[in-house]
């Protein structure tokens, strides 16, 4: 897996400059993405944390005209697990049972500058990210056997400055011949290292007696990311 993403940014950097429309001159474009990812903790990050993050992940960016760099925002949310256990709304209302749920979150937002391709059907692209990643518990109350969220609050939370490269590959299945948008299938991967962040895992809050308390975890935050989705150009 540690060889993946450096052969993967090699490869694509090779293609562009193998590209023979790299000289082109072309008119600004503004791009987006939505995709679905997996994120996989790294080193000292795994050590502590064993599951394998889920979610998605968007960006929007504006391409300069007559280059090959685009300037973007990049966001994504994912889920390391959830605890769940049924518990009596109260002590003097013990037959009205409810499903507590805590989720184990990750919130994470960068800057993106990209260098691309600007070919019609198949763009190849390397990627540079800043940004921050931000640790979450949260826990939920609702009925038991129900969707409806009754109350929800966040417990514990911690932010952590995060930066790395990225590579991907882009390859178009549409375009309307009259506004000139396309649409891309968007296939790429991450590695961003993460600063010394405090957060739970799955099994980290505790109950006792009718106490809470969290067996609080702490290291470097460095992930592994894995995205397949839509791209748009227009």
């Amino acid at each position: 897996m540690k060889k993946f993403l450096p052969t993967l940014i090699i490869v694509c950097l090779a293609l562009l400059f193998l590209e023979k429309d790299n000289q082109k001159a072309y008119a600004q474009e503004a791009v987006a993405n939505l995709q679905f990812q997996v994120g996989v903790p790294q080193g000292q990050f795994r050590d502590q944390l064993e599951e394998i993050g889920v979610g998605i992940n968007g960006m929007i960016g504006y391409m300069l005209p007559n280059s090959p760099l685009v300037l973007g925002l990049d966001m994504g949310f994912m889920v390391f697990g959830q605890d769940k256990r049924t518990e009596p709304l109260s002590s003097t209302i013990p037959d009205l049972r409810v499903e507590v749920e805590n989720s184990y979150n990750l919130f994470h937002a960068h800057f993106l500058a990209r260098i691309t391709g600007r070919d019609e059907i198949f763009r190849p692209f390397a990627d540079f990210l800043v940004g921050f990643n931000y640790f979450f518990t949260q826990t939920t109350v609702r009925s038991r056997g129900g969707f409806d969220d009754v109350f929800t609050d966040t417990n514990f939370d911690d932010f952590a400055f995060s930066y790395g490269l990225g590579a991907g590959m882009k390859y178009r299945v549409y375009k309307d011949e009259n506004s000139g948008s396309r649409i891309f299938i968007n296939l790429q991967g991450r590695y961003l290292l993460g600063n010394d962040a405090e957060y739970l895992r799955p099994g980290s809050v505790i109950i006792e007696n009718g106490d809470v308390s969290f067996d609080v975890r702490k290291s470097a935050t460095n992930l592994m990311y894995f995205q397949l989705g839509v791209a748009i150009a227009f």
